[in-house]
């Protein structure tokens, strides 16, 4: 096993117990990102449980095909196969792992990614920290810091492993808290305010008889509920053998407090309305246009402990506001992990793949890539454009993934209320049997049953801006690029421009702002929507 695959190093069961002695709290949910064999799992599991002394539910992803097996012959619930790559919707109290030492930073900068409350304890080797060098080692070290990371270095630790090195290692232990105050719902409370919703800076709301209908729908629905459970309880007695809530008649026997298992079913009651009306938030405009798959999952992570707060004007505005004001990072957070897809992701698979990058000789690195023209991305569902009679049929994942894209490139068209997206162009031509279309942001879009999708980007002017904000991102770009004209530049900053997009090009767009534009204003308003650009 070892011959084969040259970056697994089993954990020994010192580390193991050290790592598992920094365990806080009673996590049920947690990860293995990088699980080998099993062995941080195993023993782990042995003797520490959850709360109520339920065991913890594992999960692992593990790229070698041998341990994977290795791991679902010990029973162990394997996810998925690469990490890096790993896009579930899963949320875990805690990710744990001993991941390759070559890719080390490059895992951990993952699992922070994609931890929204909880622990995570990692080994890394410790030269990943010491020396950072590259781009990606010193965005790991601020994030550490940022997050007050704990970090103990450790020699000698796997000098009597079952695969000895002399390595040092660095244990890292980060503890990610988030408080409802800093979510989607801050501001928003459990009491209706009297007072008139205010202005609030520049930002506008522009449904505002649309959230009045909708909280007027909401107040029918509870008061119709509450006079329904209320009825029924008082004549309990005369039907209660014959008419049960949710069809449950048979759970009722007439004795016990009545009015305890009224309030019970009311507060169901409540919660469920609750929930689903928050839901009906997300198809408000101003939502819908800004809400990308990682933002709907973690208003779905919220909702689960906020499903009690009440549905009023002012809750709902508070978190529409919420969701506005947050879209600038959200926006470069979503360039970034957009530009990762069509590039890292999937160009490195071998094959046509690679075709979806164009290197250039990035600032101070010679590992630098912008996105083509034209671009590949497979899903890895067999399923993906093909329904059970072999016809063709978008999956519901896949159009929510293509959904991001849309969204990303509809932010530098200047967030244009009305366009047409990949899934809507893709539903429309499958169903006249054809697997070619094309939206507002793409010229051609073929669908293959193999499951990939070709794009052809139908604005050049877009696809410039995209990669020009996440190679800055990157740090392939300096942060001042577009702000000198190119005679002022200097010689190595003249050649970032020679091989990113040429000296005409780089003129023509001197001076274009982007993930820092603000665009239009939105403030809160009251009574009919108004037309308003709304970025």
């Amino acid at each position: 096993m070892f011959k084969d695959n040259l970056t697994f190093y089993p954990t020994p069961n010192g580390l193991i117990n050290k790592m598992k002695s920094l365990i806080e709290g009673n996590p049920l949910k947690a990860l293995e990102p990088s699980a080998g064999k099993g062995d941080i799992i195993e023993k782990i599991n042995d003797d520490n449980r959850g709360s109520y002394g339920r065991r913890m539910d594992w999960s692992a992803i593990e790229i070698d095909k041998d341990l994977r097996a290795t791991l679902r012959g010990k029973g162990i619930k394997v996810i998925d196969t690469n990490f890096l790559s790993y896009s579930g919707p899963d949320k875990f109290d805690l990710i744990i792992a001993n991941p390759p030492f070559d890719h080390g930073g490059k895992h951990l900068l993952k699992a922070i990614d994609i931890m929204y409350r909880g622990q995570i304890i990692f080994l890394l080797n410790a030269e990943t920290l010491r020396n950072p060098h590259t781009n990606s080692r010193k965005e790991l070290a601020k994030k550490l810091r940022e997050l007050d990371a704990n970090i103990e270095y450790i020699t000698g630790a796997f000098k009597n492993s079952e695969r000895p090195t002399g390595v040092e290692v660095a244990l890292i232990n980060i503890v990610i808290k988030r408080e409802v105050e800093d979510d989607l719902f801050a501001g928003a409370d459990d009491e209706i305010s009297k007072e008139k919703p205010q202005a609030k800076e520049f930002f506008e709301l522009t449904t505002g008889r649309h959230i009045e209908e909708m909280v007027l729908d909401y107040n029918n629905v509870v008061k119709i509920g509450t006079e329904t459970i209320l009825g029924y309880f008082r004549n309990f007695k005369k039907i209660g053998a014959y008419i049960g809530l949710n069809k449950e008649a048979n759970k009722y026997d007439g004795d016990g407090d009545m009015t305890s298992k009224m309030q019970e079913h009311l507060n169901t009651l409540l919660k469920d309305v609750r929930t689903n009306f928050w839901r009906k938030t997300l198809d408000l405009k101003e939502v819908q246009s800004r809400l990308t798959e990682k933002k709907q999952k973690e208003f779905e992570y919220r909702l689960t402990d906020r499903c009690n707060m009440d549905f009023t004007e002012n809750n709902i505005r508070a978190f529409v506001l919420n969701l506005i004001n947050g879209y600038q990072d959200d926006i470069r957070e979503s360039v970034m992990g957009l530009f990762d897809k069509l590039t890292i992701q999937h160009s490195y698979h071998g094959g046509a793949m690679e075709k979806n990058i164009h290197y250039f000789n990035g600032w101070k690195t010679n590992d630098a890539f912008k996105v083509n023209k034209k671009v590949i991305i497979p899903f890895y569902s067999g399923s993906s454009f093909i329904d059970y009679s072999g016809g063709w049929k978008l999956d519901y994942s896949v159009a929510r993934e293509l959904r991001d894209i849309d969204i990303v490139m509809n932010y530098f068209d200047g967030m244009s209320p009305h366009y047409r997206s990949i899934a809507a162009a893709l539903t429309n031509v499958f169903s006249h049997g054809i697997n070619q279309g094309n939206s507002t942001y793409f010229s051609k879009i073929i669908a293959h049953k193999k499951g990939t999708i070709h794009l052809t980007f139908r604005d050049e002017d877009i696809l410039r801006r995209f990669n020009v904000e996440a190679c800055k991102g990157k740090k392939w770009l300096p942060e001042n690029y577009g702000a000198e004209k190119y005679h002022e530049l200097g010689y190595e900053e003249k050649e970032v421009v020679d091989s990113f997009e040429g000296k005409k090009s780089y003129d023509d767009n001197l001076g274009r702002k982007g993930l820092d534009c603000t665009g239009g204003h939105i403030a809160i308003t009251e009574g009919k929507p108004e037309q308003t650009n709304l970025w």
